[in-house]
């Protein structure tokens, strides 16, 4: 081919990718910093206010309102469909590319399962963009695959035209192609933002801003990469994790989502707050559905379990409650456990029909989903339990408490095998059950814990500032990102095999 087309064809590659960062950038909004300094101010104002001014919670929200942005709906489909056209074409354009030069190498990749490929790359290839094709051709998501050569793993950043001269110049195939778990956190915080962190790396790898206010709790659905926020701002928003931006803000008026699940096959998000109500929202036409009315008192915890429309909420009116999410009225409500005090938290196994439930007073409650009746309770934690984790499989059941400890329960015996010393009060937990890890997180950091080894593998800090990126076409900052939030980590949920489909070749 001529240097005028080949010229030709790298000009159109840079303007898509263009494009592509530039769209990326657009819907990657900044935090509301004005609303943000204004909820500040407000809660200077009420700390110094004399006690018994029964209308000043009133009257401080009208005017934090007055500084909340207007939001303008999106729809969450059509913002990823034109990404994801922009993507698709960059790609396309880049393996042209590749096969007009002159100086590529054709190459074979296989897989341990017998499957392979051929294609060029030119010398400019580098590894992302490699896997990017092999994402395309194999129908693995980018993150799930490593990529080898000569027993070596290619590194993203790596041209391999320079760094693999000779291992390229063998007979094929030269290059193996693995699948491979790695594990990822989303993590939200009362600084307005969330972030994906690269627990292997021990990174941040991306910033979600758009909250106007501090985000309380987020539900991913690692299958589609979606996941759902909601914040002191009265909005819930959807992020598409391949590209990190928010493709949809949800108005909520009064109902700050205290704590969330999310579906994204089902287009369902549940949520309970501080007007304790429990509501369920379709996500694509951003409306509530419905709403469950039973509980006195805020709504601290929820679980969702869409494929047999239940769902668990706790509260601090000291009660569980079992929903039928098809029901109206005062069918809704299937079932009410007593706990006796404030529940914080709570984990089902659908499948067992077991519930763990957290309180304030440090109980831990073990519940038959089918009876109603309390199996056992779990004594040992000092302060309030903020989460709790249960395998029922194992007959394991893990809880992190304000008391700065984690403690591993035996559910058979309903007896305490470990205690791990956190140092910080803990206010948030996801468990990685199949690899025994658990990663915690509080005011102060977050750490990852061994279970079977009681050890603590890695501290992650706070949230830091890293200002706006341009965005690759593999969806990712072209810099790269500095690691922390720099207030409450106020929750995290971590990927599994367990999450989604992630099976071995």
């Amino acid at each position: 081919m001529e240097p005028s087309q080949s010229n030709q064809h790298l000009g159109e590659l840079e303007k898509l990718e263009k494009s592509y960062s530039d769209l990326a950038q657009k819907l990657h909004k900044p935090t509301n910093v004005k609303y943000a300094l204004m909820w500040e101010f407000g809660s200077i104002l009420q700390n110094c206010l004399p006690q018994g001014l029964g209308s000043e919670a009133s009257w401080l929200d009208a005017l934090r309102t007055l500084f909340r942005k207007k939001e303008s709906k999106r729809c969450s489909a059509t913002a990823r469909k034109e990404l994801g056209h922009l993507r698709r074409q960059a790609n396309k354009q880049r393996w042209i590319c590749w096969e007009s030069d002159a100086a590529g190498v054709e190459v074979e990749v296989a897989m341990l399962s017998g499957r392979s490929w051929r294609f060029i790359i030119g010398d400019t290839a580098k590894g992302s963009e490699v896997k990017e094709r092999l994402a395309e051709l194999s129908g693995i998501h980018f993150t799930e695959l490593s990529l080898l050569c000569d027993g070596v793993q290619v590194q993203d950043s790596e041209v391999l035209l320079v760094s693999y001269t000779v291992p390229l110049q063998k007979p094929w195939p030269q290059l193996q192609l693995l699948r491979i778990f790695r594990p990822f956190a989303l993590s939200c915080s009362t600084d307005c933002t969330l972030k994906m962190w690269d627990l292997e790396k021990g990174t941040c790898a991306t910033t979600l801003r758009g909250h106007g206010d501090g985000v309380m709790s987020v539900a991913v659905d690692w299958k589609s990469r979606y996941a759902v926020s909601g914040s002191h701002d009265c909005t819930l928003r959807i992020w598409d994790l391949d590209h990190g931006i928010c493709v949809q803000a949800i108005p909520v008026a009064e109902h700050a989502a205290f704590c969330i699940e999310f579906d994204h096959g089902a287009h369902r998000i549940l949520t309970g707050s501080w007007d304790k109500n429990v509501k369920l929202w379709d996500s694509e036409l951003a409306v509530c559905v419905a709403t469950f009315t039973s509980h006195t008192k805020t709504v601290k915890t929820v679980r969702l379990h869409w494929p047999s429309r239940r769902a668990i909420s706790g509260s601090s009116d000291g009660t569980l409650k079992l929903w039928n999410l098809d029901a109206v009225d005062d069918e809704a409500c299937v079932m009410t456990f007593e706990h006796g005090e404030e529940v914080w938290s709570a984990d089902v196994d659908w499948g067992s029909s077991r519930v763990l439930s957290g309180a304030m007073d440090g109980s831990i409650g073990y519940w038959n989903l089918q009876t109603g009746l309390r199996l056992a309770t779990l004594a040992g934690h000092r302060d309030a339990v903020s989460c709790v984790a249960l395998r029922c499989s194992e007959g394991k059941a893990l809880s992190g408490a304000w008391d700065r400890t984690i403690r591993l329960w035996d559910l058979q015996d309903a007896v305490c095998q470990a205690v791990l010393q956190n140092g910080y009060a803990v206010t948030t937990m996801s468990v990685d059950w199949v690899h025994h890890v658990a990663l915690v997180g509080s005011q102060e950091a977050m750490k990852v814990w061994n279970i079977d080894t009681r050890i603590c593998e890695q501290v992650l800090g706070g949230h830091l500032d890293d200002g706006p990126k341009a965005y690759s076409s593999s969806g990712s900052p072209t810099t790269p990102v500095s690691v922390g939030h720099n207030e409450a980590v106020s929750c995290l949920v971590m990927n599994s095999p367990d999450n989604f489909c992630s099976e071995a070749d």
